[in-house]
């Protein structure tokens, strides 16, 4: 079961948590370094036998309504299948650095790359998965915090004060990798989602984060005021799997 981590990034404390690395193998104990950013993870036991999560019902409530005024892509990618995403989810997949994110650049999205800016996708409950994993691998990425920020979150007062006054960049752990193992999607309207990733590194350690989503200028953008810092889990059990390498 997750352990998550409490409350917001001190940004007058700290740099961004999602240009660390999130969660490395610790040989006794399980612990949160908040200020740090940085999440260690004993290794699952191996007797663990994850069983893949269901994904909610698609009701009304959870349904968007394609073609309402103001829901439209801004690069004109279709509205969609606006079910749930499910297991067995079809997914193209490439390197944004050392992470695989999803692609569909004439249906989920992203619509729009420039260099490792990936904007634009669809207004449907993948979409918001799509944008949440690209949201996901930049934080690993160099100066990922900047393309963060800049392009991919939504507007408020975090992101404002992150663009006055930038704290100082890093680039992480270049001996951890981490990739996309699975998702939920938590809540969806026409407006907003909420989607949690699972996520695994490359010394068998895992972590989940949940993304908050805002339908903003016809792109699906990270709501950063609500935005908690990352959780260690012990495996993958309670996510839908999903993966690219």
């Amino acid at each position: 079961m997750s352990q998550p981590a409490q409350g917001q990034p001190a940004l007058d404390r700290e740099p961004s948590p999602w240009t660390r690395p999130w969660f490395m193998v610790s040989a006794a104990v399980v612990a949160v370094l908040v200020a740090l950013g940085v999440l260690y993870v004993v290794l699952p036991s191996p007797g663990a036998a994850p069983a893949p999560a269901q994904s909610p019902a698609v009701t009304a409530a959870n349904t968007a309504q394609a073609g309402q005024t103001g829901l439209e892509s801004v690069c004109g990618l279709p509205a969609g299948d606006q079910r749930y995403p499910s297991l067995n989810l079809p997914t193209k997949w490439e390197l944004l650095g050392r992470v695989a994110v999803p692609t569909d650049s004439k249906g989920v999205g992203p619509g729009k790359v420039d260099g490792n800016v990936r904007t634009c996708f669809q207004h449907s409950p993948t979409g918001a998965l799509y944008a949440a994993a690209n949201f996901f691998a930049t934080s690993t990425i160099t100066n990922g915090d900047r393309i963060m920020y800049k392009d991919l979150s939504a507007k408020g007062p975090l992101r404002d004060q992150y663009l006055a006054t930038p704290p100082p960049f890093s680039t992480g752990d270049s001996t951890v990798s981490v990739q996309v193992g699975g998702f939920r999607v938590q809540s969806y309207s026409a407006q907003a989602a909420t989607i949690v990733l699972g996520a695994k590194n490359s010394k068998g350690g895992f972590g989940s984060v949940t993304v908050p989503l805002k339908w903003e200028d016809g792109d699906w953008k990270v709501n950063i005021d609500t935005l908690t810092k990352p959780s260690v889990i012990t495996d993958l059990a309670d996510f839908i799997p999903w993966a690219g390498a």
